[in-house]
């Protein structure tokens, strides 16, 4: 008599908030670093006018520059807990919800391996590594925005988005029972 094998085992399947978190986490993640290593492998001189070679050890408008171990420290600290509060409130709100927080944490993660190369010295860092410049003088406006970075786009549009949402997304029902645990 022979037993035919039959597998009870059901093929894994993607969680939903994954197709929209995780491809801005890395896209964010990714872009940001590989271009802090190409226009800082690039002379200062060949750069043109909105990049420039910068290294900030603070953090917005330079915030905090005078105490950049207290800065990464914090950063360290602020990552996991970001994603904490994305898994426990955010990953089961929806498609923008996990794409804005995708791009917030991939973000995150970009500055602050910078931080984390500068505090243990590896390859001459000296902060995070910003280079695009937003001169706003040719438009009339007097003002040079301070430079940034691909990371710091991610965390800003990120955050816009979560604090649009939050204005303008009507919550959804919740199933009788469920709650949100914090």
């Amino acid at each position: 008599m022979s037993e035919a094998f039959v597998s009870t085992s059901v093929a894994p399947q993607t969680q939903p908030w994954a197709r929209w978190f995780v491809p801005p986490l890395l896209a964010v993640l990714i872009i940001d670093q590989v271009t802090k290593v190409w226009i800082f492998s690039l002379p200062h001189s060949s750069l043109p006018a909105w990049l420039d070679h910068h290294y900030n050890t603070g953090v917005a408008w330079g915030l905090g520059y005078q105490m950049p171990l207290l800065v990464t420290l914090v950063t360290m600290v602020l990552i996991p807990l970001l994603a904490w509060v994305w898994w426990k409130q955010f990953r089961l709100c929806g498609a923008a919800e996990n794409l804005a927080f995708g791009a917030v944490l991939g973000g995150a993660l970009g500055n602050g391996i910078d931080r984390v190369l500068t505090q243990i010295q590896v390859g001459g860092m000296r902060g995070v590594r910003d280079f695009i410049v937003v001169d706003l003088h040719p438009i009339g406006i007097g003002y040079i925005w301070p430079t940034f970075n691909v990371a710091d786009a991610g965390i800003s549009c990120g955050v816009v988005a979560l604090a649009l949402l939050s204005l303008f997304k009507r919550p959804a029902s919740a199933p009788p029972g469920a709650h949100a645990v914090i």
